[in-house]
Order: structure tokens, then sequence, then C-alpha cells
């Protein structure tokens, strides 16, 4: 029986690969059979911002070729729906035209109902 599964990014993709990690986990839901958000909430809206270079884990890792959390949503945007707290956005003034293509805002109430309606609610 398939499940709703939210994954829930709350940090920022500085420094940390929380928001990296995150999307890969939620597109491992989809290949189980279960049906997968994604929601950016607080400081892990930073993530949703087109051409970031944000760099994560030792300063060692910066200088390699590693892929961006851009990529990654944008490699699974057809799989995984994506989301982000319209007020956290406007909280830290990012434009719409700075969002990555594909990522609906969406309200408190509708971020509520979401958490309610899912099997399971990961949290990074």
């Amino acid at each position: 029986m398939s499940k709703k599964v939210n994954v829930i990014v709350t940090q920022p993709p500085y420094g940390k690969e929380d928001a990296f990690s995150a999307v890969p986990m939620a597109a491992s839901q989809v290949a189980a059979g279960n049906e997968a958000s994604m929601i950016f909430v607080s400081g892990g809206v930073h993530s949703i911002v087109k051409g970031q270079k944000t760099g994560y884990g030792d300063q060692a890792t910066w200088f390699k070729d590693v892929p961006t959390v851009e990529s990654e949503i944008t490699k699974n945007i057809e799989l995984v729906s994506f989301y982000a707290l319209d007020r956290d956005i406007a909280k830290r003034n990012i434009a719409d035209t700075e969002i990555i293509s594909g990522i609906k805002k969406i309200t408190l109430p509708e971020l509520t109902d979401m958490i309610l309606e899912a099997d399971v609610n990961l949290v990074f």
C-alpha cells in the first residue's frame, strides 16, 4: 500500500548537506512506490534559490565538482512534488524570479494539512 511521505528541510544549504541529502531520500520514496513531497521551510527555503554555490562538508569538498542542491531538485522535479512555505520565502526576501522552476509556494494552513495527511514526515 502506497504511503504519503513528506521530506521537510528546515536548514539552509550553507555548510550542511541536509538539503542535498533530502532530495534523493524523497526520490527513493517514489522508487519504493510511495507518494513523496519535499517541503522547504525556515532557513531551508534558501535551498530553492537558482544558481547558488552553497558548499557543504569540509573545505576540501568545496573545491571538488560536487552537484548542487539545485541540480538534485531539477533532476527529480518530475518524480517528487516540491513545495516551499510562502511566509519563509517572504521573510528572506526571495523573489519569485529567484526560485527554481517547478517549486510551488504553500501557506501555513496548507503545510499543516500536508503534515496531518501524511503517513510519514521526515525532517532534515
